[in-house]
């Protein structure tokens, strides 16, 4: 009887043992995965956008309006076009695009000296705005390239995208007529 007795006590502290060594696995894949998950970056705004062009003097400038979607911080948003371009503000503002500055890639926080930024939206792209970008020459046939960056866009103009992702949010073609 002594033998069935240990083997019986055997039994137990195996499983004890068993479910001890299971409760410390989960509990450090616990930790594991909730620290990989605390490093993930932000997901870029997920936006509808639409395009008209304006008239600008002799030529043409587009018009770019956030139509729906999540409003993005500025300072994480920048455009690249086909061709060189100016953002800014609407032709009739007092600081409009003008593609005598444009460059490869335009931040839409761009000012020049203390100014507030030429788009003259705030911190924020909120539904309903418009951000105006002037394509160096004809606009037709311009390929615009709306990005979101994970961190904020550097420097002065151009400035420089510092995040670790970047989205492009949209491209579109602008075609007169």
């Amino acid at each position: 009887m002594g033998d069935w007795g240990s083997r019986g006590v055997s039994s137990v502290i195996s499983v004890v043992l068993l479910v001890a060594v299971t409760v410390v696995l989960a509990a450090t894949m616990t930790v594991f995965v909730v620290d990989m998950g605390s490093g993930l970056q932000s997901t870029a705004p997920v936006m509808d956008l639409s395009h008209d062009l304006v008239p600008d003097g002799g030529e043409q400038t587009v018009a770019i309006t956030l139509v729906a979607g999540d409003a993005a911080e500025t300072e994480q948003l920048y455009v690249t076009g086909s061709t060189d371009l100016d953002i800014g503000g609407s032709p009739d503002n007092g600081t409009p695009a003008n593609d005598a500055y444009a460059s490869r890639l335009e931040k839409f926080t761009e000012s020049s000296g203390n100014n507030p930024p030429q788009v003259g939206i705030g911190s924020t792209w909120d539904a309903g705005e418009t951000v105006y970008v002037d394509p160096a020459g004809s606009a037709d046939g311009v390929r615009i390239t709306v990005y979101w960056s994970s961190r904020s866009v550097v420097g002065v103009n151009p400035g420089d995208p510092t995040g670790e992702d970047t989205y492009r949010l949209e491209t579109f073609t602008v075609r007169e007529g």
